[in-house]
């Protein structure tokens, strides 16, 4: 098994082999990164932003379709959004084994603070690793330092490590497919 990660011609450029090496190592499974081979649906103008599920639906039928065994994480430039929410850092779909991880709301700049590349993908990480952590099973941590931990804001994320907690680890070990075994 591998981990896919469709990166979107709107996210950042050149971050994605330094992100693609620290998720295989959290996972210890093989990464493939490529470029992103679907049209994003789901964009509200009304809000800006783009509409999480409407990306979810279109990544999980190009999945089926292509008889995609492995789970895909797609990063988009793209603000998201679901109904309810105002805006969300990513979001997983479990049993289609697909999810997306939106850069916009990592990036300093957003905040109106000086652009960081070793934040961005330091965040990035950690969000694409929860995200695809929900692929493996995996549910909200409460410890606040593992990746699981659902963050509601910035500093929460940048808070978080770039690890899984014990428990979460020991359940990610049984549910992540070896090699071998």
């Amino acid at each position: 098994m591998d981990l896919l990660i469709f990166w979107d011609s709107g996210a950042p450029g050149g971050l994605g082999l330094p992100v693609s090496r620290f998720i295989g190592d959290l996972f210890s499974l093989p990464v493939q990164i490529c470029p992103n081979p679907l049209i994003l649906n789901g964009y509200v103008g009304s809000r800006r932003q783009t509409d999480a599920r409407s990306v979810l639906d279109t990544l999980a039928i190009f999945r089926q379709r292509q008889e995609i065994p492995d789970p895909i994480l797609l990063v988009c430039g793209t603000d998201l959004f679901t109904e309810g929410t105002a805006s969300l850092f990513g979001l997983a779909r479990p049993y289609s084994r697909v999810a997306v991880v939106s850069t916009v709301r990592l990036e300093n700049t957003f905040y109106g603070l000086l652009e960081n590349e070793d934040d961005l993908i330091d965040r990035l990480v950690k969000e694409s690793a929860h995200e695809i952590g929900h692929l493996f099973s995996l549910e909200h941590c409460t410890d606040p330092e593992c990746i699981m931990y659902a963050p509601l804001t910035l500093d929460d994320l940048d808070r978080k490590k770039r690890r899984f907690c014990p428990e979460c680890r020991n359940l990610l070990d049984r549910a992540v497919p070896r090699a071998g075994i």
